[in-house]
C-alpha cells in the first residue's frame, strides 16, 4: 500500500486545503473501501428495500450478507497476506510478468473453493429458493476474490482507477439490487448485489491486467510461500478471526439472537452498534496509509539502500533514527485525530442512536466497540511495522492474542449481561497494540544488529 500512499500525498503538493482533503479523501476510500462502501450501499440498499413491501423476508439478505463477509474475509486471510508477500518479491524482482498469472491462479483456488463452501452452506443449510441459494453462492464467489485482488491492485499505484473500480462496482450493485428486487424480492435483491461485485472484480482484473501485462494462464508458484512462511499465514487467519469471532458468538449464544434461516443467525443489538463503529475506521485508515505507512515506508528504504550500498556506519545511525522518529511521528498523529473523532461520537453516542431509533444497550456498546476500533487502527499500524521488519512470529503473537482475547472476553460477557457487549473486542484490540508496540520498539532498538547478523558470512 505504500507505492499507492506516495502516489496519493502527491496531492498535497502544494498544501493547500483542497489538496490535503482531496489526498485524505482518497487514502479513505482506497485503504478502508471495501470496508466503508460495502456497509454504506448495503444501509443504503436496505432503506430502499423495505419500501417495497414485496419480501418473505428481508432480513434473510442482510444476515446472509453478513455471514459472507465474515467467512469470506476469515478464509481469504492467510492467502491474502502470504500472496502479498509473493507479490511483493516479484516487485523487488522487477519480475511484473509474473504477477497476473499469480493472480490467476490465485483467484481460480479461491474461486473454486468459495463455491464449494457456499453451494454447501446456502444449499443444505439455509431453507430458501434455488435462486436464492445460488446468488448468494455467487456473492460469496465475488467477494472472495476481490479480498484477494485487493493484494494486487493497491501495486497499481492509480489511486483514481482504484476508486472508480470500488465506486462502480457498488454503485451497479446497489442499483442492480434494487431493481431486480422489485420483481425476485430477495432472491433477485442477492442476485443483483452479486452482479454488481462481479463488476468490481472484473474492473479490478482490468486494471491489474492493463498495468502489468502478462499471460491470462495461472500461475501457482505463489503455493510454495506457504510452506516458506506459514506463520505469515496463520498471522493472516487469527487477525481476521479476532475481528470476527465476537460476532458469530453472539449470533449463537447471545440470549438476543434469533434465527433467521436455517443456519443464518443474527443478534441486532449487538450488530447493528458494531456496524455503525466500524464506520469511524475511514479517518484513522486515511491517517494510516498517509503518514504510517508511506513516511515509515520511505525512511525504511534509505535504511536498507545504505545497507546493500555499504555505507557508513554513520548514515546507517542516522537512517535507522529517522525512521524511528517518522513512525513515532506517524503513530502520534494516527492517535490524535482517531482519537478526537472516537472521544467525538462516544461522547454524541446517546443523541446519535436515539436519532436511528436504537436503545441505550446498543448505545453502549457502540461506544465501547468505538474504543475498539480505535485500538484495532492502532494496533494494525504496529502490525505493518512488524511486518516491514520481518517480525512475522512476533506478529503471529500479536494476531493469536487479539483473537484469543475476544473469544474468551466475549464468552464471558455473554455470560453476565449486556454491559459487557463489546468488551472483549474493545479489550482485544487494545492488549494487542499495547503487545505490538512493545514487540515494535525491540525490532526498531535491534535493526541494526539483527541486519547484519542475519546475514550469511562470505570469505
Amino acid at each position: 500500500m505504500a507505492g499507492i500512499g506516495f502516489e496519493i500525498s502527491r496531492l498535497m503538493q502544494p498544501r493547500t486545503y483542497r489538496g490535503v482533503l482531496k489526498a485524505y479523501g482518497y487514502a479513505a476510500l482506497i485503504s478502508s473501501g471495501p470496508w466503508v462502501l460495502s456497509m454504506v450501499s448495503i444501509a443504503g440498499l436496505g432503506l430502499l428495500l423495505k419500501g417495497l413491501g414485496n419480501f418473505a423476508n428481508l432480513d434473510a439478505f442482510f444476515v446472509a450478507i453478513t455471514h459472507i463477509f465474515a467467512f469470506s474475509l476469515v478464509a481469504t486471510g492467510p492467502v491474502q497476506l502470504v500472496i502479498a508477500r509473493y507479490a511483493a518479491d516479484l516487485l523487488y524482482a522487477k519480475d511484473e510478468a509474473k504477477i497476473m498469472p499469480a493472480v490467476v491462479g490465485a483467484l481460480f483456488l479461491n474461486l473454486s473453493l468459495s463455491a464449494l463452501v457456499g453451494l454447501i452452506f446456502f444449499g443444505f443449510f439455509v431453507p430458501a429458493s434455488t435462486q436464492f441459494q445460488l446468488g448468494a453462492t455467487a456473492v460469496l464467489m465475488c467477494v472472495s476474490a476481490i479480498w484477494t485482488t485487493s493484494n494486487f491492485i493497491s501495486a497499481v499505484k492509480n489511486y483514481a482507477a482504484v476508486v472508480g473500480c470500488f465506486a462502480l462496482g457498488y454503485s451497479v450493485s446497489l442499483i442492480a439490487a434494487w431493481g431486480l428486487g422489485m420483481y425476485l424480492a430477495d432472491a433477485g435483491a442477492i442476485i443483483g448485489f452479486a452482479i454488481g461485485q462481479a463488476v468490481l472484480l472484473l474492473s479490478m482484473l482490468a486494471v491489474i491486467q492493463r498495468r502489468f501485462g502478462g499471460a491470462s494462464t495461472p500461475d501457482f508458484a505463489f503455493l510454495s510461500y506457504f510452506l516458506r512462511h506459514p506463520a505469515l499465514a496463520l498471522c493472516g487467519l487469527t487477525y481476521n478471526l479476532g475481528i470476527w469471532i465476537d460476532k458469530p458468538l453472539h449470533w449463537w449464544f447471545s440470549p438476543h439472537s434469533r434465527q433467521v434461516a436455517g443456519a443464518l443467525y443474527a443478534s441486532p443489538l449487538y450488530d447493528q452498534a458494531t456496524f455503525l463503529s466500524f464506520l469511524s475506521i475511514a479517518p484513522g485508515m486515511a491517517i494510516f496509509l498517509l503518514t504510517v505507512e508511506t513516511s515509515f515506508a520511505q525512511h525504511y528504504a534509505d535504511f536498507f539502500r545504505h545497507v546493500v550500498a555499504r555505507g557508513s556506519l554513520r548514515k546507517i545511525i542516522d537512517s535507522k533514527l529517522a525512521m524511528i522518529e517518522s513512525l513515532r511521528t506517524a503513530l502520534s498523529r494516527l492517535i490524535k485525530f482517531q482519537g478526537a473523532i472516537t472521544i467525538g461520537l462516544i461522547l454524541g453516542a446517546e443523541r446519535l442512536l436515539e436519532t436511528l431509533g436504537l436503545g441505550s444497550v446498543q448505545t453502549l456498546v457502540f461506544q465501547f466497540t468505538l474504543l475498539g476500533v480505535c485500538m484495532l487502527v492502532i494496533f494494525l499500524a504496529l502490525l505493518t511495522v512488524l511486518f516491514y521488519l520481518d517480525r512475522i512470529r512476533e506478529a503471529l503473537v500479536c494476531c493469536a492474542t487479539f483473537a484469543l482475547i475476544n473469544l474468551v472476553l466475549t464468552l464471558t460477557g455473554l455470560m453476565i449481561d449486556e454491559r459487557w457487549y463489546g468488551l472483549g473486542f474493545t479489550a482485544a484490540a487494545g492488549v494487542a497494540a499495547v503487545i505490538a508496540s512493545t514487540m515494535a520498539n525491540k525490532a526498531l532498538r535491534q535493526l541494526d544488529y539483527h541486519t547484519f547478523t542475519s546475514q550469511p558470512i562470505y570469505p
